[in-house]
């Protein structure tokens, strides 16, 4: 009978141990992203679409994770300035139609958390990130949640920045921008 006990419970739980990989759902993806002026209060919020993730991890660990960023889909509800993101003075998506992120190496898990180092690329420019991310597991995948703050000087995105113009006053606008995202990754069949 403890041989039996023994054998269902490996069989029920090695889903969780074992090595799983997953690819983000098409629907249940949300990638945001705040900016704000360097002066006063204004701070523009939008969106981008994901072209394409992937994911290989256990319940101690994500070995893999790749994500593609489509930066055409850049939304704002104001056109013109959503316009201008998109343009040559900031994220120049005509030249550089995607972002993309790449783990560097196997992070662990702990508390339902994990430190995600890697590349991000962002106008071909590809930097170091530590993204601090909320997981959680289940039968069905795994959901991967940030809210990680950088800073698009490193990517080249220079346009009105207070550390590189130093008269700019009230035109600043601020080199640290807001990236949050909500995936859910479904285990491949």
């Amino acid at each position: 009978m403890k041989t039996i006990f023994n054998l269902l419970f490996i069989l029920i739980t090695f889903p969780f141990w074992s090595q799983q990989q997953g690819n983000i759902s098409e629907n249940e993806q949300t990638i945001s992203w705040i900016g704000r002026a360097a002066v006063g209060s204004y701070a523009p919020e939008g969106t981008l679409g994901i072209l394409n993730g992937s994911i290989s991890y256990t319940s101690e660990e994500i070995t893999a994770l790749s994500m593609v960023v489509d930066m055409r889909t850049l939304e704002q509800e104001n056109t013109q300035l959503r316009d201008h993101l998109r343009a040559k003075d900031f994220f120049y998506v005509k030249k550089f139609p995607v972002a993309t992120f790449i783990l560097s190496s196997p992070v662990k898990i702990e508390n339902g958390t994990a430190n995600l180092t890697g590349k991000m690329t962002i106008r071909g420019e590809a930097q170091d990130e530590d993204i601090k991310a909320s997981l959680i597991i289940s039968e069905e995948g795994i959901r991967v949640s940030f809210n990680h703050t950088m800073d698009r000087t490193r990517y080249g995105v220079n346009h009105n920045s207070p550390s590189i113009f130093k008269k700019l006053k009230e035109n600043a606008i601020a080199d640290e921008f807001v990236l949050k995202g909500a995936l859910r990754f479904k285990l491949k069949p």
